[in-house]
């Protein structure tokens, strides 16, 4: 699939402003709402979308899209054209070029929340986004072949993915997730010590409680894991349980406001992983005493 293919058409446009208009009204679809507090909302989004979509660049309105998912996530729910805005507007995005749209309608059909999940055409987006510089959808492709969703699992092209991420643009996500393939063990036995100094280094680079949960965990789990320890980490019962702390605090966050659901397994973790913790805290305690 080429970026041609994307173009939006004459009647997109026309589409466009006929949903972002200032005049549609909440009558055309109120069976979808539960009260007019939610349909005013759908309706100022739309015009807001609108507004960002006709008057600046396809980053822009990725940004605002960014800014604005619990928003937008609430809004869908009870009206079907701010999903469909949403898709109109990256591809008008895309056609100028911008990879920040194309990487962002690719996650939309990676995740399957606002639109049908297609991990092959999420895949392609990337590649296209990545053509276009954007440093997410290199992230996003060792998810890709991490996780095997277009074929068989490829840890080797991941590793390569998290690696060039973490070399051009080094985030918090592309360092703990190049961990996480040293932690399975990229060729051969896992590699504990280089995944745990890639973990801190995520801790480091991130911004805000939700990005620090990711490799909080990680390391919380590895600072009372017997195994670890035997492969030369330190143990640390009391820096776990605070790790696990700020890992509930963060995953909480990235659960009911971004609506990351799919983190609720990965929040139980870290509520049992305090229960661990402390019991080992305690436990030293009390030999100490």
């Amino acid at each position: 699939m080429s970026e041609a293919e994307y173009l939006p058409t004459k009647r997109d446009l026309e589409r466009l402003a006929e949903l972002t208009s200032t005049e549609l009204t909440i009558h055309e679809s109120n069976e979808h709402y539960r009260d007019e507090a939610e349909a005013q909302n759908a309706e100022d989004l739309l015009r807001e979308l609108g507004q960002v979509l006709f008057s600046g660049d396809g980053d822009v309105f990725a940004h605002f899209v960014a800014q604005n998912s619990a928003r937008i996530r609430d809004a869908a729910r009870y009206d079907e054209h701010v999903t469909e805005v949403l898709a109109l507007g990256y591809k008008l995005g895309i056609s100028a070029g911008s990879g920040a749209c194309m990487n962002d309608l690719g996650a939309l059909y990676y995740m399957g929340e606002l639109a049908e999940q297609d991990y092959a055409r999420a895949a392609e987006l990337y590649e296209m986004a990545m053509a276009h510089g954007c440093y997410q959808s290199i992230v996003n492709l060792g998810y890709i072949y991490e996780y095997g969703r277009t074929g068989e699992k490829d840890l080797g092209k991941a590793y390569r993915y998290y690696a060039l991420a973490a070399a051009l643009a080094p985030s918090s996500e592309a360092v703990y997730k190049l961990g996480d393939i040293y932690s399975r063990g990229v060729t051969g036995e896992r590699d504990v010590m280089k995944a745990k100094a890639l973990w801190e280094r995520s801790l480091e680079l991130a911004q805000g409680l939700a990005e620090f949960a990711q490799p909080a965990i990680r390391i919380a789990n590895l600072l009372i894991d017997a195994e670890a320890v035997a492969q030369g980490v330190k143990r640390d019962p009391l820096r776990a349980l605070h790790l696990f702390q700020q890992a509930e605090i963060g995953l909480r966050i990235d659960i009911t406001e971004n609506g990351m659901t799919y983190y609720q397994r990965r929040l139980e973790e870290a509520i049992e992983g305090q229960e661990r913790a402390r019991a080992l805290v305690e436990l030293n305690d009390a030999v100490l005493r």
